[in-house]
């Protein structure tokens, strides 16, 4: 066998390791070129993220007096106020449906007022976006007042409210509610025997003599009969927790809403009308009321004719029952009868409590029409139970007005922090939830 020639291996040359050192090099400038977009890829996601999912939500809305309301506070109650519009329009259609089926004859008397209702319905949730801004403002509004006054709302006043919600919904009372019901009524038939109406002057008929005075004879009548005391239904607790659990379900599953937050919800709403029954409760019982009568006409032509026919000496009962398009008074001479401050519209308001009594106004245009007026007596008199309930509920839109006006209130209310709206699905079955506070 030959003996083969054994050559050593030859090394790579300079030139091919300073390649191989290029390639390497520029390989790992490719890799950290690599990293580094990775990182700002992450970043930049990162920072995406935290702006959508933390910095935004976390952005106020509005401020109040300094109070902010967050994003994402706002989104979520619009979507409970979504929902609750959504379930009320569900209910009215089931309703009239219903209705249509029972009874075809009293559906043509009601169905209307079903689609009126839901009219209704539908222009509160075209609104609603920016209408639940404003009523988060309210809330601040009574919080910040509530605290100044000391009015605070309890966990078991949360617990009590809810079950009267869904007990209501059920067709039923709570046990406390029940036995607040008696009470009432035993309170509101006593304040019903205690206020005296103010008599109403009537002339003495004419007495015409006779040859003889026949004693009449006294002809017993039947005592009506008292309408029983309909039998209150007092939900069982058990019933009520297990209403309750399913609609927190129906409030995660449609509205994104835990109990935490449907809690604080149902607080607002009862300090709201913790606040109200003490500003009611402010309210005097006692206030100047003017008597005053007035003529309703549909232009100032007809108006300055009423006034120069008033001026030429014709009675002012006469023109307003001839001439008055005000037909709750034209029968009895234009008459008002006595009426608080802040009952009629304003221009009218102003005119009845600034007119010295006894004087025929200028032609005084309101939404109704033109009119005349003359004011009859201005006194100090005691409130009826109506005009008093109605001032005390005038009492916390005055406060309300007020407050607003006093707050510093910024708004940054833009479209796009409005919460997206998909079209919840028809339920064959709407599921018994408990009424907004």
């Amino acid at each position: 066998m030959a003996k083969r020639d054994i050559q050593p291996r030859r090394g790579p040359t300079r030139k091919q390791i300073a390649l191989s050192r290029k390639e390497q090099q520029q390989l790992r400038w490719i890799y950290i070129g690599l990293a580094v977009l990775g990182v700002l890829v992450v970043v930049v996601l990162g920072v995406g993220l935290w702006q959508t999912y933390v910095l935004e939500p976390q952005a106020p809305i509005a401020t109040v007096d300094g109070v902010e309301i967050t994003t994402r506070d706002y989104q979520t109650r619009v979507k409970y106020e979504r929902y609750m519009l959504d379930l009320a329009l569900q209910q009215v259609a089931v309703q009239r449906q219903q209705l249509l089926q029972s009874d075809p004859q009293l559906a043509e008397l009601l169905v209307g007022q079903y689609d009126q209702q839901a009219q209704q319905l539908q222009e509160q949730r075209y609104l609603v976006d920016q209408d639940t801004l404003d009523l988060m403002i309210e809330d601040k509004l009574i919080e910040a007042e509530a605290a100044r006054r000391g009015i605070v709302v309890s966990e078991e006043e949360i617990d009590e409210t809810i079950n009267q919600l869904i007990a209501r919904q059920l067709g039923g009372l709570t046990q406390a509610a029940a036995s607040e019901t008696v009470t009432a009524r035993v309170e509101a038939s006593a304040t019903a025997a205690l206020w005296t109406p103010t008599p109403t002057f009537t002339p003495s008929p004419t007495l015409t003599p006779t040859a003889e005075i026949t004693q009449p004879t006294a002809t017993p009548m039947n005592t009506p009969t008292p309408a029983p005391t309909p039998t209150l239904y007092v939900v069982d607790s058990s019933s009520l927790g297990t209403q309750y659990t399913a609609w927190l379900e129906a409030l995660a599953e449609n509205a994104g809403i835990d109990e935490a937050t449907y809690r604080q919800i149902v607080r607002t709403f009862i300090l709201r009308d913790k606040l109200q029954e003490v500003l009611g409760a402010e309210v005097p019982e006692v206030a100047e009321q003017a008597h005053a009568r007035h003529i309703l006409v549909e232009t100032e032509e007809e108006a300055q004719e009423v006034i120069t026919r008033l001026q030429a000496g014709e009675d002012f009962a006469d023109l307003a029952e001839e001439l008055s398009k005000d037909t709750g008074s034209s029968m009895s001479g234009g008459d008002l009868g006595f009426v608080p401050q802040g009952r009629f519209v304003a221009p009218i308001d102003e005119a009845v409590f600034t007119l010295p009594v006894g004087q025929i106004s200028d032609p005084i245009e309101s939404e109704f029409g033109w009119h005349v007026i003359e004011v009859l007596e201005r006194e100090e008199r005691e409130l009826s139970p109506a005009d008093y309930q109605l001032s005390q509920r005038l009492a916390y839109n005055d406060w309300l007005e007020k407050a607003r006006s006093q707050a510093i209130i910024e708004d940054f209310w833009t479209v796009d922090k409005v919460p997206e709206d998909p079209l919840y699905e028809q339920q064959s079955q709407i599921p018994q939830v408990p009424a907004e506070p």
